[in-house]
């Protein structure tokens, strides 16, 4: 296929793939159907901007702000969610004397949740959703335009050409990379591997089976390491947002929390640089120019 219409037709079998999980959400049977709808939300806002030199300029500034703010809508209840699901591990971090002050956080972190997915519902059940969703599905929908000269490609040459082009800007960030280099930077990486992996996955049907499987799984090893790294970083962040001073025991319990994980995260930096030097070898860049080769030298511009 042409990667327009290819493009297009992904975009609308993801579409569907978020409103699938809607009654999960509403009906809160399991905090999975949650993450499922914004995995795909995720990955859906991936996709455009990972092919966004196939798209038509205006369908991409009509999805964009759209879907931006559908996963906006639901960040505060998976943030609440995820410290929910964590409660066993921080309790089994903390001695017998610290169990007060994590209860009554607890029992906050309960009423928030309950206040959160109250308006998530609200949110999800409402005609403005409904027809955000179905604006998108229109634009999408709609004939091919090819804006672009690449849109008139097949998708498979426009992919490898996008892959090959991805890694190496991901090999020089990783040269820029450093033990004194800020979080900030790591979470860049990370977010480059994320991208990279769902333009891999979302067209793996037409790349090289065996070598490009081999590479998916390295970048499943590292996305780990840096996903573990990223989350303690974030559990950090969450709270801090807690500490009240007037909250004696809560506040104690979470200083004791935040100096733990505080401790866990700098034994993980050292894993995350050499996680990010074990992939990033001679050999990674050479199998990466091998499979994509047909893409060296392309002019993306």
């Amino acid at each position: 296929m042409q990667a327009e219409p290819a493009v297009r037709a992904i975009a609308i079998a993801m579409l569907d793939k978020v409103e699938r999980h809607v009654n999960g959400v509403i009906a809160d049977t399991d905090t999975e159907f949650l993450h499922q709808f914004r995995v795909n939300i995720r990955k859906l806002r991936s996709l455009i901007s990972l092919v966004k030199k196939v798209l038509p300029t205006p369908l991409i500034d009509t999805l964009r702000p759209k879907l931006s703010l559908i996963a906006s809508k639901t960040n505060k209840l998976r943030d609440l969610d995820v410290f929910i699901l964590a409660q066993e591990s921080y309790r089994a971090m903390l001695p017998a004397n610290f169990e007060s002050g994590l209860n009554e956080l607890y029992g906050l972190i309960a009423k928030q949740r309950q206040q959160e997915k109250n308006k998530v519902t609200r949110y999800l059940s409402s005609k403005d959703y409904k027809a955000t969703i179905a604006s998108c599905a229109a634009e999408l929908s709609l004939n091919s335009v090819f804006e672009t000269s690449m849109a008139l490609q097949s998708i498979a040459r426009v992919v490898k050409k996008l892959i090959l082009k991805r890694y190496h800007k991901m090999l020089m960030m990783s040269r820029g990379t450093s033990c004194q280099s800020p979080d900030e930077n790591i979470h860049a990486l990370r977010i480059e591997f994320k991208k990279l992996r769902y333009l891999i996955e979302f067209f793996m049907d037409l790349l090289p089976k065996r070598s490009t499987g081999k590479i998916v799984r390295e970048i499943k090893k590292i996305q780990t390491v840096l996903g573990d790294y990223n989350d303690y970083c974030i559990q950090i962040a969450f709270l801090n947002g807690y500490v009240d001073d007037t909250l004696v025991e809560m506040s104690k319990s979470l200083s004791g929390l935040i100096a733990i994980l505080h401790q866990k995260k700098i034994e993980k930096r050292s894993k995350v640089e050499g996680a990010i030097a074990d992939f990033f070898t001679e050999n990674m860049t050479n199998e990466f120019d091998l499979v994509f080769e047909t893409a060296k030298t392309e002019d993306l511009r």
